[in-house]
Protein backbone atom coordinates (compact mmCIF):
# COMPACT_ATOMS: atom_id res chain seq x y z
CA UNK A 1 0.00 0.00 0.00
CA UNK A 2 0.97 3.59 -1.05
CA UNK A 3 1.62 6.41 2.23
CA UNK A 4 -1.77 8.09 2.00
CA UNK A 5 -1.97 10.53 4.94
CA UNK A 6 -1.66 13.99 3.18
CA UNK A 7 -2.45 13.11 0.06
CA UNK A 8 -6.10 12.08 1.59
CA UNK A 9 -6.21 15.28 3.79
CA UNK A 10 -5.45 17.57 1.05
CA UNK A 11 -7.77 15.85 -1.43
CA UNK A 12 -10.16 16.18 0.99
CA UNK A 13 -9.57 19.50 1.68
CA UNK A 14 -11.06 20.28 -1.81
CA UNK A 15 -14.24 17.90 -1.59
CA UNK A 16 -14.75 19.56 1.97
CA UNK A 17 -18.38 20.27 0.98
CA UNK A 18 -18.94 16.55 0.10
CA UNK A 19 -17.00 14.69 2.29
CA UNK A 20 -15.68 11.89 0.72
CA UNK A 21 -13.07 9.46 1.11
CA UNK A 22 -11.33 7.54 -1.31
CA UNK A 23 -9.58 4.77 0.48
CA UNK A 24 -6.98 2.53 -0.97
CA UNK A 25 -6.51 -1.62 0.05
CA UNK A 26 -8.90 -2.62 -1.71
CA UNK A 27 -10.02 0.73 -3.72
CA UNK A 28 -13.42 1.79 -2.24
CA UNK A 29 -15.34 5.38 -1.72
CA UNK A 30 -17.30 5.82 1.18
CA UNK A 31 -18.36 9.47 3.22
CA UNK A 32 -17.26 10.48 6.29
CA UNK A 33 -20.83 10.08 7.07
CA UNK A 34 -20.99 6.84 6.53
CA UNK A 35 -17.82 6.34 8.92
CA UNK A 36 -19.32 8.46 11.61
CA UNK A 37 -22.34 6.16 11.51
CA UNK A 38 -20.54 2.96 11.50
CA UNK A 39 -18.53 4.05 14.73
CA UNK A 40 -20.73 6.40 16.59
CA UNK A 41 -19.07 7.84 19.97
CA UNK A 42 -20.51 6.23 23.14
CA UNK A 43 -22.31 8.42 24.93
CA UNK A 44 -19.61 8.20 28.14
CA UNK A 45 -16.57 8.40 25.40
CA UNK A 46 -14.70 11.90 25.23
CA UNK A 47 -12.49 10.61 22.74
CA UNK A 48 -12.50 8.36 19.94
CA UNK A 49 -9.87 7.54 17.11
CA UNK A 50 -10.56 5.18 14.12
CA UNK A 51 -7.73 4.13 11.72
CA UNK A 52 -8.89 4.08 8.41
CA UNK A 53 -5.31 3.96 6.23
CA UNK A 54 -2.25 2.96 6.83
CA UNK A 55 0.70 3.10 4.37
CA UNK A 56 4.53 2.67 5.26
CA UNK A 57 4.82 6.32 6.12
CA UNK A 58 1.93 7.72 7.51
CA UNK A 59 -1.92 6.34 8.14
CA UNK A 60 -4.99 8.45 8.78
CA UNK A 61 -7.86 8.36 11.17
CA UNK A 62 -10.97 10.05 12.03
CA UNK A 63 -10.99 11.36 15.32
CA UNK A 64 -14.11 12.06 17.32
CA UNK A 65 -14.09 14.65 20.42
CA UNK A 66 -16.75 15.53 22.31
CA UNK A 67 -15.28 17.65 24.55
CA UNK A 68 -11.44 18.68 24.98
CA UNK A 69 -8.33 17.03 24.98
CA UNK A 70 -5.51 17.48 27.44
CA UNK A 71 -2.81 19.43 26.67
CA UNK A 72 0.13 17.19 25.42
CA UNK A 73 2.68 16.62 22.47
CA UNK A 74 3.09 14.08 20.53
CA UNK A 75 6.98 12.58 20.15
CA UNK A 76 6.89 10.67 17.61
CA UNK A 77 4.36 12.19 15.08
CA UNK A 78 4.04 15.15 12.42
CA UNK A 79 -0.24 15.40 12.18
CA UNK A 80 -2.13 17.22 9.73
CA UNK A 81 -5.66 18.13 11.39
CA UNK A 82 -8.41 18.38 8.82
CA UNK A 83 -11.77 19.35 10.76
CA UNK A 84 -14.50 17.75 9.15
CA UNK A 85 -17.45 18.14 11.20
CA UNK A 86 -18.14 21.01 14.09
CA UNK A 87 -16.04 23.86 15.57
CA UNK A 88 -14.03 24.76 18.32
CA UNK A 89 -10.42 25.99 19.10
CA UNK A 90 -7.20 24.55 18.41
CA UNK A 91 -4.47 25.69 21.29
CA UNK A 92 -1.33 25.29 19.00
CA UNK A 93 1.86 26.37 20.93
CA UNK A 94 -0.45 28.24 23.74
CA UNK A 95 -1.90 30.34 20.98
CA UNK A 96 -5.77 29.82 20.20
CA UNK A 97 -6.82 29.20 16.71
CA UNK A 98 -10.61 28.82 16.05
CA UNK A 99 -11.57 26.01 13.32
CA UNK A 100 -14.72 25.17 11.84
CA UNK A 101 -15.32 22.42 9.62
CA UNK A 102 -13.17 22.44 6.52
CA UNK A 103 -10.20 23.81 8.39
CA UNK A 104 -6.87 22.36 7.97
CA UNK A 105 -3.96 22.60 10.87
CA UNK A 106 -0.16 21.43 10.92
CA UNK A 107 1.20 19.99 14.20
CA UNK A 108 4.67 19.03 14.25
CA UNK A 109 6.11 16.82 16.82
CA UNK A 110 6.72 17.89 20.48
CA UNK A 111 4.84 21.42 19.58
CA UNK A 112 1.53 21.78 22.79
CA UNK A 113 -1.72 21.20 21.65
CA UNK A 114 -4.99 20.38 22.54
CA UNK A 115 -8.96 20.85 21.21
CA UNK A 116 -11.54 21.74 22.59
CA UNK A 117 -14.88 21.28 21.11
CA UNK A 118 -17.26 23.87 21.43
CA UNK A 119 -20.31 22.76 18.99
CA UNK A 120 -22.99 20.91 21.03
CA UNK A 121 -22.30 17.75 19.09
CA UNK A 122 -18.91 15.81 18.73
CA UNK A 123 -16.45 16.94 16.81
CA UNK A 124 -14.89 15.13 13.98
CA UNK A 125 -11.45 15.19 12.77
CA UNK A 126 -9.23 13.33 9.60
CA UNK A 127 -5.68 13.17 11.39
CA UNK A 128 -3.00 12.11 9.48
CA UNK A 129 0.26 11.10 11.43
CA UNK A 130 3.86 10.79 10.18
CA UNK A 131 5.50 8.59 9.68
CA UNK A 132 2.60 6.05 9.88
CA UNK A 133 1.03 5.69 13.87
CA UNK A 134 2.27 2.43 15.69
CA UNK A 135 0.53 3.53 19.23
CA UNK A 136 0.27 6.18 21.64
CA UNK A 137 2.61 9.01 21.91
CA UNK A 138 1.18 11.59 24.17
CA UNK A 139 2.92 13.48 26.98
CA UNK A 140 1.07 15.78 29.27
CA UNK A 141 2.59 19.28 28.91
CA UNK A 142 1.03 22.56 31.16
CA UNK A 143 -1.93 24.31 29.71
CA UNK A 144 -1.43 28.18 28.72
Amino acid sequence: MRPVALGVALLLAGCAGRRVLLLPDPPRRTSVGAMLAANPLAREQNIRPIEIAHGTESSVSLIQIRDREAPHIHTRYDLTVFLVEGHGVLWLDNTPQPMRSGDVAFVPKDTPHFFINEGDNPASALVSFAPAFNGPDQQPVPGP
